[in-house]
């Protein structure tokens, strides 16, 4: 494989979306990095539709498409921004030109198909977005939310399309209609929400049922998040995907059933399974669908987290749970039709997700750029206190010992895995050694294994490092140059080992990370459920819980040649952190680098403009290479 360079992030290309066609076909966006149109302007991501049938693959749109869907019938119906919003359109698959649908002066941001032509959108209806600069007074929490900033006034809540080609007043719930699903048997909707503030606060939401026209009645939920709702066949109960707050920050999702008429839920899959996808990857972009979708059998497929891979399981009417299903790949999406997975995407450790048919590979455009790049090698590290450390090490060609970068991802709630990460491949280009685990906090390894409420910088230290010296024993690194980087949670990790283990590293690239808890805890548009769900405590029951687990407490011993990256409008670990770790170092006279990013939010890796991520892409790679190769 030729070496890449952080310029070819251009050339990759993102498969999203997936969602099915008609003629048994499948309907999915593909997104690529467009040159400027004018001098001076930046590169853009452009996202087109496609139809894969029988074979044969043809575009639908050229202009930048957002969450497509068919109706069954001779429309595709998706998003696109007209005079800076998104509105709805429509487009016929007999040809011609697509129909805009909406003219919200707030613009759609969700909408669900129903039986008959039935069609309900999420929006904040005619609520004009607030001009830049105006003074915004705010007298409840949540007033922001990181890639959003600050919240709109009104709600959002779902309106539905009448025969006449006008909307039906919106729902009245008292916060944001986070998701709708329609009966297939009636004109009725379920919708979910916080039912107040402080609960939407809190991470709560309940669901509802609603007729347009009426009143939204609540009918179950309120333990926990609640998505991906839908009715079963007969229309007598609602599926969902849920968490349950008793059980901790590290619970399982799983799927529920709740009677229509409204009750208690019942959870149908074990609380081993991680209902849903939680992989880390830098190419993904776009939408990757629901994690539940009806079998046609009175059941239903689900998606699950697990062991580092996403995989495909069923809910058989009868309860009993079949999987994981046999799959040449990591699941990404999966599309039903008639019942059955007939699309998905599937991803590997080496390559972005590519579109499958049945068992087949159908459309991979990445395949040529991509060819001959290697798997990175998996073992497991068995701890002293006896439970596996799941991970990887990417190695870079020729002899070694070859310095070494542990990396550590985000969440803590997530988990690295069959899904790539093309910054990695950068730095083995440069002769850099990779190591990623999945330490305590992660999922797919059980719930028990994801519960580390109280202990950050304990149970997970311990186990990165462990396993990163067994890395460099099993495979001959070189122990002397060793780096460590991460974000969001990984920045955390990375400043606290830094930190508490001054001697060990030789560089750092410390990302969104969190330095100080009690200011985050303020200034974070999650900080306060999230402070008090990991550590344990509120602010004033344990300040000193806060000033203890903050890595800013116990900076004034570092010694590691620091790169600080983070984005001005990050809302999720505001750039408080990332400056006061930065002046932290500089006071400490550590060596330093600080890349601020404007406009962009915590996602800045993920799906921030293209000539941003790469500018981070470079800083990174060579504030390593400069500190870990001779």
């Amino acid at each position: 494989m030729p070496d890449p360079n952080p310029q070819d992030f251009h050339r990759l290309r993102f498969l999203s979306d997936l969602t099915p066609g008609p003629g048994g076909g499948a309907l999915f966006l593909e997104t690529s990095v467009e040159a400027p149109e004018q001098e001076g302007d930046p590169p853009r991501y452009l996202s087109r539709l496609w139809l894969q049938r029988d074979g044969k693959r043809r575009a639908l749109t050229q202009e930048d498409t957002a969450r497509p869907r068919w109706d069954g019938g001779r429309y595709v119906y998706f998003l696109r921004k007209y005079d800076q919003v998104k509105q709805l359109y429509r487009l016929d698959l007999a040809g011609g030109e697509a129909e805009r649908l909406t003219s919200f002066k707030a613009g759609v941001e969700g909408y669900v198909l129903g039986p008959e032509g039935a069609l309900a959108v999420l929006t904040r209806g005619d609520e004009a977005p607030a001009k830049p600069g105006t003074p915004r007074v705010y007298d409840r929490l949540p007033f922001k939310f990181d890639g959003v900033g600050l919240l709109p006034e009104r709600s959002r809540q779902v309106r539905v399309r009448r025969s006449d080609g006008g909307w039906s007043e919106p729902s009245e719930l008292p916060t944001d209609v986070d998701a709708a699903a329609w009966d297939e048997r009636g004109d009725e909707l379920v919708l979910v929400a916080s039912g107040d503030f402080e609960e939407r606060r809190r991470w709560i939401q309940r669901l509802y049922r609603w007729r347009p026209g009426g009143e939204a009645r609540e009918i179950g939920g309120g333990f926990g998040p609640v998505s991906d709702p839908v009715f079963s066949e007969d229309g007598g109960s609602i599926y969902f995907v849920g968490y349950d707050w008793a059980a901790g920050i590290g619970a399982s999702p799983g799927v529920w059933r709740l009677p229509r008429s409204g009750g208690e839920a019942d959870r149908l899959t074990p609380e081993a399974l991680y209902v849903g996808l939680s992989l880390v990857s830098d190419v993904h972009y776009g939408d990757y669908g629901r994690a539940l979708e009806p079998d046609g059998e009175g059941g239903f497929w689900f998606s699950v987290t697990e062991a580092g891979e996403g995989r495909l399981y069923r809910l058989r009417a009868d309860g009993g749970v079949e999987g994981p299903l046999p799959l040449p790949g990591s699941l990404a999406a999966f599309a039903v039709i008639e019942g059955e997975v007939r699309h998905t995407l599937l991803e590997d450790y080496h390559r972005p997700p590519v579109l499958y048919t049945g068992g087949e590979a159908v459309h991979d455009p990445n395949a040529d750029f991509l060819e001959g790049w290697p798997a990175p090698e998996a073992f497991r590290w068995r701890s002293s206190e006896g439970h596996d450390v799941h991970g990887w090490v990417l190695l870079p060609e020729g002899e070694g010992p070859h310095p070494t970068v542990l990396y550590v991802h985000g969440g803590p709630h997530a988990a690295y895995g069959r899904a790539m990460l093309f910054e990695f491949y950068l730095l083995r280009s440069r002769g850099l050694a990779v190591v990623y685990a999945n330490p305590r906090g992660s999922v797919g390894y059980g719930q028990d294994y994801a519960q580390i409420k109280g202990r950050w910088g304990e149970a997970d230290a311990a186990d990165v490092l462990g396993f990163l010296d067994a890395a460099v024993e099993r495979f001959g690194l070189d122990g002397d140059r060793l780096g460590v980087a991460g974000g969001s949670y990984g920045g955390f990790m990375t400043n606290w080992l830094t930190a508490r283990y001054p001697d060990k590293f030789k560089a750092a690239a410390t990302q969104r990370s969190i330095c100080n808890w009690t200011s985050f805890w303020g200034a974070s548009d999650i900080g306060i459920r999230f402070s008090e769900l990991e550590l344990g405590a509120g602010l004033w029951e344990a300040p000193e819980l806060y000033w203890q687990k903050s890595p800013l407490a116990h900076a004034h011993a570092l010694k590691t040649p620091t790169l600080v990256v983070h984005a001005e409008q990050d809302h999720r670990c505001p750039i408080d952190q990332g400056e006061t770790w930065f002046a932290a170092l500089v006071n400490r006279g550590v060596p330093a680098r600080f890349l601020r990013v404007p406009e962009e939010g915590h996602e800045l890796s993920r799906s921030g403009r293209p000539d941003r991520r790469v500018k981070r892409l470079e800083e990174i790679v060579d504030w390593l290479t400069q500190y870990l190769l001779p």
